[in-house]
């Protein structure tokens, strides 16, 4: 099964689909726009015009019968979410060549819940994007074909990282612990479940360093030579989310074990 979609070629789907080619894969990536399909298809990724818009498709639709599985990798910020959502789960259900599908969703559906949070973790959304994605993850559990919903932590790499945003605000919950994953690592996961196909539900995709997070932002402010971080410390969420359905460190063992980033990655 080596033919493979991804709806949403932004910032990880178009690294995903970069490591895919490499790998040998045939990749199918999806754009809004032409200008888009062009920066797709210098890196020998077969660009194609695919938007949904209020329900209605624009672009092409018969891709989904050339390819086994797919990677839905769309923000819920976009207009029209659900509708979106629902035109997905639609197409893939009546394409029965497509074998498993991969949602891309966020730890976020948690909310502040817990201490130690597991795939069967009670989840509590509170933002509206965490809502959105929890309604579409109980829709893409019932499809007809086998599907992954892979939670991942919040996405750090060379050039995207939250201090960047949050240096000039003040970091809430200094006492709690980070909960991201690298895309390099989060990468390999989306791979080893490509390559996996018997593995399927929710996943947690969250790197296993839980540093504090008042003690990794300073030492990532020192690295970036940044102006050391304000925190609040009204808040106190000492939430660790890990996946039990996978023993992650044990299977591929992550590149970037202690998130203090080397930033040529």
């Amino acid at each position: 099964m080596n033919k493979i979609g991804i709806i949403g070629c932004g910032w990880l789907g178009l690294n995903l689909a970069k490591v895919l080619i490499e790998k040998n894969f045939e990749v199918i990536g999806t754009k809004t726009s032409e200008k888009g399909i062009l920066k797709l298809n210098k890196f020998k990724i077969k660009g194609i015009l695919f938007k949904i818009d209020n329900g209605k498709i624009l672009g092409e639709i018969d891709f989904f019968k050339k390819i086994d599985q797919l990677i839905i990798s769309i923000p819920p910020s976009i207009k029209n979410y659900d509708k979106s959502i629902e035109t997905l789960l639609k197409l893939v259900n009546e394409n029965i060549n497509i074998k498993k599908t991969h949602f891309l969703s966020s730890i976020s559906v948690y909310g502040k819940n817990g201490n130690k949070i597991f795939e069967n973790s009670q989840i509590y959304p509170e933002t509206k994007n965490a809502k959105l994605l929890s309604n579409a993850e109980k829709k893409f559990l019932n499809l007809n074909s086998s599907v992954a919903i892979i939670r991942l932590g919040g996405l750090i790499g060379c050039d995207r990282h939250p201090i960047f945003s949050l240096i000039n605000k003040k970091i809430n919950n200094p006492k709690g612990y980070i909960n991201f994953i690298h895309k390099t690592d989060a990468i390999k996961l989306i791979i080893y479940l490509i390559k996996t196909p018997k593995i399927n539900g929710i996943i947690n995709c969250v790197s296993p360093f839980h540093a504090n997070r008042k003690k990794y932002y300073i030492e990532i402010a020192k690295k970036l030579n940044l102006k050391k971080p304000v925190f609040n410390n009204k808040e106190k969420n000492l939430r660790k989310i890990n996946s039990n359905k996978i023993n992650l460190k044990k299977l591929f063992n992550y590149t970037v074990d202690n998130l203090l980033i080397d930033f040529n990655k």
